[in-house]
């Protein structure tokens, strides 16, 4: 009873651990280190994000170094399971093309919220692109399935599930949800949460299917950089 007991502490306080941390890495990220030395005029304001994006992918990679001591291919760090994450990442680009069509048709913009705050010239196009494309993908990726997901999974493991995909990812998926950067949508009302929840569930269950962190990565840059990039080229 008392083993049991012990794991059950040690599972509580996992799922506590990954929130603190999550929640402690977004907040104390948004720091301005790099952006100060740069030349251009709008790395101030521009730049911003996308050093936040460093420095929370920084802090994360650090954590998962630590935990795996030094084994990061058990934290999704690998090229495993390439042809089945293929098939998925196939089937998200299929999806985010038609949604962002519907959502032209209805007359709404699907546009990533922090492009919002910029207006889309070149200069400020560049910035965006690289931060939907290669920052938050990556950044949000390692923190909140490559380290969160997988200290729960460890932990917990996958036979608890809800319609047949473990409640790990769900939680994983939710924690993407109210505390990523950059992964939500403007101009869609409360959809915004619903699809970016809807999107953290399939990336946490292909890293779940595939035990590797590409296909997320790749499709988080696709789902959120797409629209952004249909709505640039209209725009510029």
């Amino acid at each position: 009873m008392s083993g049991s007991m012990t794991s059950f502490t040690q599972k509580t306080l996992s799922i506590a651990g990954v929130i603190l941390f999550s929640i402690v890495v977004v907040r104390y990220s948004a720091i301005s280190v790099i952006g100060k030395f740069l030349p251009f005029t709008y790395s101030s304001n521009h730049f911003h994000l996308f050093e936040q994006h460093f420095w929370q992918f920084v802090f994360s990679f650090l954590a998962m170094i630590f935990l795996s001591r030094g084994h990061l291919w058990s934290y999704g760090i690998n090229s495993q399971n390439l042809k089945v994450s293929m098939a998925y990442l196939a089937w998200l680009y299929l999806a985010t093309v038609l949604l962002t069509i519907v959502f032209a048709i209805s007359g709404k913009s699907l546009i990533p919220i922090f492009a919002t705050d910029f207006p889309l010239h070149y200069k400020t196009s560049i910035i965006l692109m690289l931060i939907y494309w290669m920052s938050a993908p990556v950044a949000n990726t390692i923190l909140f399935f490559g380290f969160g997901q997988t200290v729960l999974m460890k932990q917990w493991g996958d036979s608890l599930k809800l319609f047949g995909i473990p409640w790990i990812v769900i939680l994983s998926a939710f924690l993407f949800t109210v505390l990523s950067t950059a992964a939500c949508f403007d101009g869609v009302g409360i959809y915004s949460w619903a699809i970016t929840f809807f999107f953290g569930v399939y990336a946490g269950f292909v890293y779940w299917k595939t035990n590797s962190l590409i296909t997320p990565m790749l499709a988080h840059a696709f789902f959120f950089g797409f629209p952004l990039f249909v709505k640039i080229a209209g725009t510029i």
